[in-house]
């Protein structure tokens, strides 16, 4: 009991120089500071070339693929959406004489347009219809043969 004045008086007089030193506190003149840096010669760049561009587009691409197909932050049990195909077949027309060519009205699902085409026909620059059969057609996508089906619901 007899300490705690001196305790009390003690803890008084910091709490009085504490305030007394940070009223009496100047800042400094300035935080910045001046550094000189080396300059080095600047690196010597390749000239633009099929290689760097083929460089550059697997950087831009094929680098952060995994990142992008493992997203941590997704929904548990989250699958990807299964690829969609770019032509769509509506129907088929096969006529009863041979005068006259099979046709087929094909869409395209990314831009919604339909075409009425037959065999040996573009769809586009790189689609050509190879042969129109009963409810199919089959189509060539830069060498690929994909079979495009009438969907039916009865």
């Amino acid at each position: 009991m007899k300490y705690r004045k001196y305790i009390a008086a003690s803890l008084a007089i910091a709490l009085f120089f504490s305030v007394l030193y940070t009223a009496t506190r100047t800042p400094p003149e300035s935080t910045a500071r001046t550094v000189k840096t080396q300059t080095h010669r600047k690196a010597r760049t390749l000239p633009l070339n099929e290689d760097t561009d083929t460089l550059k587009q697997f950087q831009k691409t094929d680098f952060y693929r995994t990142v992008i197909d493992n997203n941590l932050f997704r929904p548990l049990g989250w699958t990807p959406p299964r690829p969609q195909d770019h032509y769509r077949l509506l129907g088929t027309i096969l006529p009863k004489d041979d005068r006259t060519p099979p046709t087929a009205i094909v869409e395209t699902t990314i831009e919604h347009t339909t075409h009425i085409v037959s065999i040996n026909d573009n769809l586009d620059a790189d689609t050509k219809v190879i042969s129109i059969k009963n409810k199919s057609v089959t189509i060539s996508i830069n060498g690929h043969h994909r079979t495009l089906r009438l969907l039916s619901a009865f």
